[in-house]
């Protein structure tokens, strides 16, 4: 009996242990979000707070595409628009519209369904005005912006996203006035897709 007993453990051991890999191989291999090669597209809408005290705050909205480099690393494209409108103390209204593209790095770390990131970049910002009596008229400005957020996945590959975000802009000109300061702070909401 004990003859046979240790060539069936033997023999058992060898099936278990080649039964396992050939079982993990036909498992279907499921892929993170975000990963290297993902694509993802995005809306959001929020507010935004200009530096400059003659500037009324304004509603901003935008839309993005992002490609991943790595689950961690992107590089995000963004068209945004935000409307303002001058105060009294200019002595002259109107509104001021900057629209905006930016081409940001952006970090995230993972957390289960939730992704913190901070984001960092460059932009060109298209200062459009209108003002009573005169033609409307734009200039553009280089500037930088940093900020940070947090993406919840509600789905394997559809998002919602809060961000806020500094943008550093210097002087705008508009036609009766040289603005100090074209920066501001936003604060969006939105939803993503991945690809």
């Amino acid at each position: 009996m004990r003859l046979l007993t240790l060539p069936f453990i033997v023999v058992l051991v060898v099936v278990c242990f080649g039964a396992a890999p050939a079982e993990a191989q036909r498992r279907p291999h499921i892929s993170r979000t975000p990963d290297a090669g993902n694509w993802a597209i995005g809306a959001s809408v929020g507010a935004t707070a200009p530096d400059n005290s003659n500037l009324d705050s304004g509603v901003d909205v935008g839309g993005g595409a992002e490609g991943y480099l790595t689950p961690r690393l992107s590089v995000r494209g963004q068209l945004r628009s935000a409307w303002w409108g001058f105060q009294a103390p200019l002595g002259f209204s109107g509104t001021l519209q900057p629209t905006f593209f930016t081409g940001n790095l952006v970090y995230n770390w993972e957390h289960g369904v939730w992704h913190p990131y901070v984001t960092g970049g460059i932009g060109a910002y298209r200062y459009h005005w209108t003002e009573p009596g005169i033609p409307d008229g734009s200039n553009t400005y280089g500037g930088v912006n940093l900020g940070g957020g947090v993406e919840y996945f509600f789905t394997r590959d559809a998002t919602l996203t809060t961000e806020f975000t500094f943008h550093k802009i210097g002087d705008v000109d508009v036609a009766r006035a040289t603005l100090h300061d074209g920066s501001f702070w936003s604060v969006t909401m939105g939803g993503k897709k991945y690809f």
